[in-house]
């Protein structure tokens, strides 16, 4: 899986929101999947999970926010 014109832009404040755009590709750059046009928003999308995917993404940041946490001290 590969990105095409893809890119993240931080909402204006006071939204804490963040949009990702771009397309999605297979090893042969045929666009299997989108963004969209207004792109995705990562708040939107995370709401609109199964609590057991993001049960799977809250398991994975705890580690790197363990990391941050040891790397502050």
């Amino acid at each position: 899986m590969n990105f095409v014109n893809f890119s993240v832009v931080k909402e204006p404040a006071p939204s804490t929101d963040w949009l990702i755009f771009g397309d999605i590709t297979d090893s042969e750059n045929n666009i299997i999947g989108t963004y969209g046009p207004d792109g995705t928003s990562l708040f939107t999308w995370w709401l609109e999970q199964s609590e057991e995917v993001q049960r799977g993404f809250v398991l994975q940041m705890s580690y790197l926010i363990a990391q941050e946490i040891v790397g502050a001290n």
